[in-house]
């Protein structure tokens, strides 16, 4: 669930069809009705047409692989069944070479990615910041080299990038990311009393 759209996923069209009579009679019940349901089973979306639901039209381009579809703001290619992030005008925007922090700031605003899933894309953009905010860099002040250096690298480097759908494994490695990071921020203490070796029993 995010704001008022719910996106969920079953492993047969069966199981997809229980759960889905079984969200809209709940939300009937609190008197809001369900709208634009969206599937990429076609089979189910005819089963849900059949029971009265309020089914999005899917746009034609979809079947000739120019998806239109949007859940959360992403495009969702339903053929394959992957989201899409459209980087297109945040390439063209940073090309324009504007190296300070109102630029840097602005170009972490464009990225709009409600589920997390460039995370430890972005987390990178965002150390960034605190690091010109500690250096006390000013808005339109000319950034440092090495900061130029590491915004350049992350966002061009043409070793690393990678293009296509996220596989599965990129997802649990992208999951994993986050969790160290976050590890690293609420155990900060005591991880690094682990790594001298120290006993943490009574810290």
């Amino acid at each position: 669930m995010y704001v008022d759209d719910w996106i969920t996923g079953q492993d047969t069209r069966e199981e997809a069809l229980l759960i889905s009579l079984h969200a809209e009679n709940i939300m009937k019940e609190a008197g809001m009705e369900m709208r634009k349901w969206i599937s990429n089973d076609t089979t189910l979306m005819s089963q849900w047409a059949a029971k009265g639901f309020d089914t999005y039209p899917v746009d034609i381009s979809v079947s000739l692989g120019s998806n239109k579809t949007k859940v959360l703001g992403l495009a969702w290619q339903t053929l394959d069944d992957c989201l899409t992030l459209d980087t297109k005008g945040l390439l063209e925007f940073i090309s324009t070479n504007k190296n300070t922090k109102r630029f840097l700031l602005q170009v972490i605003g464009k990225i709009f990615d409600p589920l997390g899933l460039i995370s430890p894309f972005t987390i990178r953009m965002k150390c960034l910041i605190q690091e010109l905010w500690k250096n006390k860099i000013t808005w339109d002040e000319e950034l440092p080299p090495k900061i130029v250096e590491r915004f350049i690298f992350n966002c061009k480097n043409p070793g690393n990038r990678k293009e296509g759908p996220l596989t599965s494994e990129e997802m649990m490695e992208a999951e994993y990311f986050l969790l160290k990071q976050e590890q690293l921020m609420s155990f900060h203490t005591e991880m690094t009393a682990m790594r001298n070796g120290d006993d943490i029993c009574h810290k």
